[in-house]
């Protein structure tokens, strides 16, 4: 279990810091809030054009694999942003281009992750085994807005290879978990019907619809913090140590609560 707390922990936290220090590196650039809001649309968009493929490839081949070759990939990512950085950029538009490749990988990774713990909890243990996985999650939201902002002050490039090296320690660790229970790889034909099977099963399930729109809602609008960089710097007048500090105090929060 502590392999898959290790993950969540590495993977999480390299995801927000490189947010975090994205962010800010993308107003520095442009000073346009606009564009704050592209990037996010950049990252996200995939996971939303690719909802029907990423969970089948999850079910359908080893999910450390899937994990692990995801999270290079995002590492990759995380890697070329470093070198863009480096670069005295002048335009936000590569950013966008490496957003979406980013996005791209992070729509696999998170099927494949986020079912690892089924295969992980001993018998009857699944909801103690939940509880740890959000709790390092949780740790994650607080730890990488720190990182981020931390390294930001240092140089521009800085957070982005230490999201990069924590993403790949992340990959390691997810490829050295053993399951407790095999995986039950899918060896049917993959169709659109099974694809759109998840969205059938919701739609027949009220209480879960209800969940979920109502998640769905908060996260929108609470994407808010997403224009933190431009607060921190045109109304707040502070750098991105606190900025990062800004960002994680969500976290502090919610791990309060």
């Amino acid at each position: 279990m502590q392999l898959i707390l290790a993950t969540t922990f590495l993977h999480a936290g390299a995801v927000i810091a490189q947010f975090t220090a994205l962010g800010k590196l993308v107003y520095d650039i442009s000073h346009r809030e606009m564009d704050l809001g592209w990037i996010g649309l950049a990252e996200f968009a995939p996971a939303l054009l690719l909802v029907t493929i990423t969970g089948s490839v999850a079910d359908r081949f080893d999910r450390r694999k899937v994990a692990l070759i995801s999270i290079t990939g995002e590492a990759l990512c995380a890697f070329a942003l470093a070198f863009y950085a480096h670069s005295k950029p002048t335009s936000v538009f590569p950013i966008y281009l490496i957003g979406l490749g980013f996005g791209t990988f992070r729509a696999f990774t998170a099927p494949a992750t986020r079912s690892l713990p089924i295969n992980l909890a001993p018998d009857g243990a699944l909801p103690r085994v939940t509880a740890f996985y959000s709790t390092s999650w949780q740790l994650s939201t607080i730890a990488g807005p720190v990182i981020g902002g931390v390294f930001y002050a240092v140089g521009t490039t800085w957070p982005f290879i230490v999201a990069g090296g924590m993403a790949l320690a992340s990959g390691l660790c997810v490829i050295s978990i053993t399951l407790r229970r095999p995986q039950e790889v899918r060896k049917d034909r993959p169709t659109l019907h099974a694809a759109l099977e998840g969205f059938r099963f919701v739609r027949r399930t009220p209480i879960l619809l209800g969940a979920i729109a109502l998640d769905l809602f908060a996260v929108l609008f609470g994407g808010a913090v997403a224009l933190l960089p431009a607060i921190a710097e045109d109304r707040l007048h502070v750098g991105s140590v606190a900025l990062g500090f800004l960002r994680a105090a969500g976290g502090v929060g919610a791990g309060i609560t």
